[in-house]
C-alpha cells in the first residue's frame, strides 16, 4: 500500500470529527456507517485545509471503477463512461470503506473502556486504512504585525458591512431569488420570502405550499445567498490583499498561489464564508475570510506590543499595566489595594507600595500653606519596597 503524506496539523480535526461521531453514534450502530461518516470527515477537513493534492493521490492510489455507460440496443455505449471525482466518491469507496471498517473492527467500540482514547484509536483506523503517514510540515509562517491585521479587518469590514446589513441583505436576496424562480413557481414565490427571516436566511413559518415547491425556491434563495456572499468576499480578499502586499508582497502573492495542488487560499477562505454554518453576519464572514487566509497563505500575526513601565514606589499603576521590577522582572499589575500594587511576576504575584489615586483630602492637603502641612513619610524606594508575599 503507497504511502500518503498527511500533515500532522490535521490530526487534530480529525479527532475532533472521531469524537462527534462517536458522541452521535448509537450502540451497536454497524462499522459501515461509521466508516463513510469519517471518510466523509475525512474528505472535507481536506478541502478546507488545501490538501486537493492529497485527495487526488488517493483517488489514484485507490481509483473507483467508473460507472459503466448506458449500452444502446445495438451493443454500443451511448455516453463514455464519467472520470470519478475523488471526493464525491470517497464515502462510498469499494476499496476504502472495507479498509476502514476492517480496521474499526479491532476495536470495541461499544465497550466501557475509556472514553477519552476513543477518538484517538478512531484516527488511528483512518491513518492506517488509507495508507497515511502523519507528517510534520516546515514552518513558512510569515509573521506580520498586529496593526497590519488590524487594518485588513477594518478594510474588510468597510466591504463587507453594507451589503450584509439588516434589511438590505434580505431585500438583495429576495429579489435575485425572485428573477431566479421557474416561472412556474413565481405564483407562490411571496409567500415564502414573506416568512423569510432579517438576513434571508430561515423561515420563521412555513407556509402552506406545495412541498416540491418549497424546497425548489428555498435551494433558489440559498445559491442567491451563497453568490452575494461570494461576490462580497471576493471583494474583500482584493482589499486585504493589497494592504498585507504593502507590508509583505510575498505573503500577498500566497493567497493566489496553489497551497498544494489546484485550489488557492482564496477560493477556500470564500468557500468557508460560504459555508451555511457560518452565520450572515458581517463579522462573522470577516473573521472567517481572515482566518482562512491567515491559515492557508501561511501568514502569523505578531501580538500587539504593550508598553513596559518601570516600577517605582512613587508612581501610580493601574490593573493590566505591564512593569519592569529590577529584581523580579516583568510582571503585570493584577490589583490594586490603597496604596500597595499586586503584580504577577514570574515567580508568582508580590505586593509592593506604589502612590495611588490622589484622594480630595489629599488634594487640599497638597493646596494648603507649607507651614500648616503635616510632615508625610516619604515613599519606599525602588530598590527597598515594601512587599508583603501573599498567604
Amino acid at each position: 500500500m503507497p504511502a500518503l503524506d498527511f500533515p500532522r496539523p490535521l490530526v487534530v480535526p480529525l479527532r475532533e470529527l472521531a469524537s462527534r461521531l462517536l458522541d452521535s453514534r448509537k450502540p451497536k450502530t454497524d462499522n459501515a456507517m461509521v466508516a463513510r461518516d469519517l471518510l466523509a470527515g475525512f474528505y472535507e477537513i481536506c478541502a478546507r485545509a488545501g490538501q486537493d493534492r492529497l485527495l487526488a493521490e488517493l483517488n489514484e492510489a485507490f481509483p473507483a471503477e467508473p460507472t459503466p455507460a448506458p449500452v444502446a440496443e445495438d451493443g454500443a455505449a451511448e455516453t463514455a463512461a464519467e472520470e470519478p471525482d475523488a471526493g464525491a466518491v470517497l464515502a462510498d469507496h469499494p476499496v476504502l470503506v472495507p479498509a476502514l471498517v476492517a480496521q474499526l473492527g479491532t476495536l470495541a467500540l461499544d465497550d466501557g473502556g475509556p472514553r477519552n482514547q476513543k477518538p484517538l484509536q478512531l484516527t488511528d483506523c483512518v491513518v492506517a486504512a488509507l495508507g497515511l503517514t502523519v507528517v510534520d510540515e516546515p514552518d513558512r509562517t510569515i509573521a506580520l504585525d498586529d496593526d497590519v491585521r488590524a487594518a485588513v479587518m477594518a478594510a474588510m469590514a468597510k466591504v463587507i458591512e453594507p451589503e450584509l446589513a439588516v434589511p438590505q441583505i434580505r431585500e438583495a436576496i429576495i429579489a435575485q431569488a425572485r428573477e431566479a424562480c421557474p416561472e412556474e413557481l413565481r405564483g407562490v414565490f411571496h409567500r415564502i420570502a414573506a416568512q423569510l427571516d432579517e438576513r434571508g436566511v430561515k423561515l420563521n413559518k412555513t407556509p402552506k405550499v406545495p412541498l416540491h415547491a418549497l424546497h425548489a425556491i428555498l435551494r433558489v434563495v440559498r445559491d442567491v445567498r451563497v453568490g452575494i456572499v461570494d461576490r462580497v468576499a471576493r471583494t474583500a480578499i482584493d482589499r486585504a490583499q493589497a494592504l498585507i502586499a504593502a507590508a509583505a508582497p510575498e505573503a500577498a502573492a500566497r493567497i493566489d498561489q496553489p497551497v498544494t495542488f489546484r485550489a488557492t487560499p482564496r477560493e477556500i477562505a470564500v468557500a468557508r464564508a460560504t459555508d451555511a454554518r457560518v452565520p450572515l453576519v458581517p463579522a462573522a464572514v470577516a473573521g472567517a475570510l481572515l482566518d482562512g487566509l491567515s491559515e492557508l497563505a501561511r501568514i502569523g500575526w505578531r501580538a500587539p506590543t504593550r508598553p513596559v513601565r518601570t516600577y517605582g514606589a512613587r508612581a501610580t499603576f493601574a490593573v493590566g499595566e505591564l512593569v519592569a521590577h529590577p529584581k523580579f522582572g516583568r510582571g503585570e499589575v493584577t490589583a490594586i489595594e490603597a496604596q500597595r500594587v499586586v503584580i504577577e511576576f514570574d515567580d508568582g504575584p508580590h505586593t509592593l507600595a506604589h502612590v495611588g489615586a490622589v484622594s480630595a483630602s489629599d488634594a487640599s492637603l497638597s493646596a494648603a500653606p507649607k507651614a500648616a502641612r503635616t510632615k508625610l513619610v516619604e515613599p519606599v524606594a525602588a530598590d527597598a519596597a515594601f512587599e508583603t508575599e501573599p498567604e
